[in-house]
């Protein structure tokens, strides 16, 4: 198998609006990320409960474009930018993907419990106050935290093993799966 695409044809792109919900969720996913390691850098309660609220409703916007996208994955038909190595790339492929998006849509889900169970409620600035998804109860509360935790860096070891792949079809296999995603991406053919 060729290690480039055809230069007579580009390589298939997924729908803009797909590729922007793609970043917009990576880019928010990294907020999230850094706003609740960045509670540990302060002392001030006040600072830590600003940055744990955006945390929350950033995260909550995942969840809304993760859902979003998958509504929008049954509208699209996706080509493959390159045919898989083999089957079981293909499947380690699928997995990750299935990985990602169950963690996308089950980690607010989980913050959002934990929230409530820690007897706080949540709520979004143009949707203001949530329905609680459980009542005050501390010790599901800890169990939540741990849930929401291990997901936390299960997701963030997802991600990192993504966006490897996505670089390895890049540079080693040089075939078009970053440029499919890319904004303004080219094959490097």
């Amino acid at each position: 198998m060729p290690l480039t695409p055809s230069t007579a044809t580009a390589p298939p792109r997924h729908p803009r609006l797909l590729i922007a919900v793609h970043w917009l969720t990576a880019a928010l996913l990294l907020a999230v990320f850094a706003l609740v390691l960045a509670r540990e850098l302060f002392d001030e309660k006040a600072l830590r409960d600003a940055l744990l609220q955006l945390h929350r409703q950033l995260a909550l916007a995942v969840g809304l474009l993760t859902a979003l996208r998958l509504l929008g994955r049954t509208r699209w038909t996706l080509r493959a930018a390159e045919p898989a190595s083999s089957p079981w790339a293909a499947l380690l492929a699928q997995a990750v993907h299935a990985l990602l998006y169950a963690l996308l849509l089950v980690l607010p889900l989980l913050g959002w419990a934990l929230t409530n169970a820690r007897g706080h409620a949540v709520s979004l600035p143009a949707l203001g106050t949530l329905p609680a998804l459980v009542a005050r109860d501390p010790d599901l509360a800890d169990t939540l935290e741990d849930w929401h935790g291990n997901a936390a860096w299960l997701l963030a070891a997802a991600v990192a093993l993504h966006a490897g792949a996505a670089l390895w079809h890049h540079w080693v296999r040089r075939d078009g799966v970053l440029a499919a995603m890319w904004p303004g991406l080219r094959s490097r053919g």
